[in-house]
């Protein structure tokens, strides 16, 4: 049974770490383009998972869906900017 906590605490820790680089990509995505942000912050923000018991859960932690809200807002309004921006050129 120990082996199994630990196995587990191991599995968090490394998930731990690939969210918080999926944040930083998120982030930079978002300012860069908009559109590669927008989908990791929906991601990130509603993403959940199905217990074996039937009952339905967010994969990620309340502040981990609050930086993805954060992420798909600016995406969507870089994107929304940067077309405006595109659109200005063309007419």
């Amino acid at each position: 049974m120990e082996k199994f906590k630990q196995e587990i605490m191991a599995e968090a820790n490394t998930s731990d770490q690939r969210t918080k680089k999926l944040i930083t990509a998120g982030y930079i995505m978002a300012v860069l383009g908009g559109l590669i942000g927008i989908f990791i912050g929906q991601y990130l923000a509603g993403h959940r998972t199905t217990s074996p018991d039937g009952s339905i859960n967010f994969t990620h932690t309340d502040e981990v869906r609050r930086q993805g809200r954060y992420i798909l807002t600016l995406g969507t309004i870089m994107f929304l900017v940067l077309a405006c921006l595109k659109l200005g050129r063309v007419i």
